[in-house]
């Protein structure tokens, strides 16, 4: 692949808009884009239009339709909600939209590239599929973000190597990864990110039972948490573990309990079952002996 190939865009939401601002940056034209709520395509096209400028390319167009997009380009980024993509590329496909030759992927984390079966089978496309692994709140921030982000490639050998290119193009780390792993792969992730969220409002409604206003807690727990996370990725989980179980210390364990007995049940059942995993993670790294564990699960119950 000498030329990068023209990329059209179906479904220009947050990751779609910004895969295609960093593309247009770093050389590969984005022709069209399309489909999803009224307005979108206009928006995508004219902020991927800025980031074409600077380098004397031209602004995609905003297509009418998905069938439009599609026959763009010769690499189609299905950038759809999850359940949307095989239902769209299966249109797609009963339309004969793809270009010859054309490689047709999705960027989904949990699905593999199978669900875009209709085109490799019905059309004999090559398709793949490229999840950046980070959280993209705005369309700023995804741009911001994209480039250092690893992103977790699969699909037919050839449509694989062009998203992994593509990686490379806006500064992501390529990885490879099996079809079949997508959704426990997403899995992990979402413990990794979005568990991480809901564990911190599980601890600041903790914290407010214990009289400690929201937006004190947020900010006090602020260093210790970004200390906490910088230790894990220099240290690893194991290493990184502090406080009670750690420890060993049965007898704070037992005053959480009676404490966590009048709290809302929500936090309770989470603390719970966290400490439980703690436990086996203390176990498995040395830090405690199996007859502390022991003592720990009992004052935890």
């Amino acid at each position: 692949m000498d030329r990068p190939p023209d990329i059209a865009i179906v479904g220009p939401g947050k990751v779609g808009t910004a895969l295609g601002i960093c593309a247009a940056r770093a050389g590969w034209p984005v022709v069209a884009v399309g489909g999803g709520r009224p307005g979108h395509a206009e928006l995508a096209a004219r902020k991927i239009g800025e980031a074409a400028f600077p380098r004397g390319a031209p602004a995609p167009r905003a297509a009418p339709s998905s069938a439009d997009v599609a026959a763009a380009g010769g690499l189609v980024l299905l950038t759809v909600p999850d359940d949307a993509i095989g239902r769209v590329c299966g249109e797609l496909a009963e339309a004969g939209a793809f270009a010859r030759g054309a490689v047709v992927a999705h960027c989904s984390g949990a699905l593999g590239s199978d669900v875009l079966a209709a085109a490799r089978d019905r059309c004999g496309r090559r398709v793949g599929s490229m999840h950046p692994l980070q959280t993209f709140p705005t369309v700023a921030a995804a741009v911001e973000r994209l480039a250092g982000s690893y992103c977790f490639i699969e699909g037919d050998g050839e449509a694989a190597g062009v998203l992994e290119k593509l990686a490379r193009a806006i500064g992501a780390v390529p990885v490879a990864i099996a079809p079949a792993a997508k959704a426990l792969y997403h899995a992990a992730a979402v413990m990794a990110c979005n568990y991480l969220v809901a564990m911190q409002d599980a601890a600041a409604e903790l914290a407010a039972a214990a009289g400690v206003k929201r937006a004190t807690w947020l900010a006090a727990v602020g260093p210790i948490l970004r200390a906490t996370v910088d230790n894990v990725l220099a240290l690893g989980p194991g290493a990184a573990l502090t406080g009670p179980i750690a420890r060993g210390e049965t007898g704070t364990l037992a005053r959480h309990g009676q404490a966590l007995a009048a709290a809302p049940a929500g936090p309770r059942e989470l603390y719970a079952a966290l400490g439980r995993y703690t436990i086996d993670l203390a176990l498995r790294s040395g830090r405690i002996d199996e007859a502390t564990a022991g003592r720990l699960r009992t004052a935890l119950q």
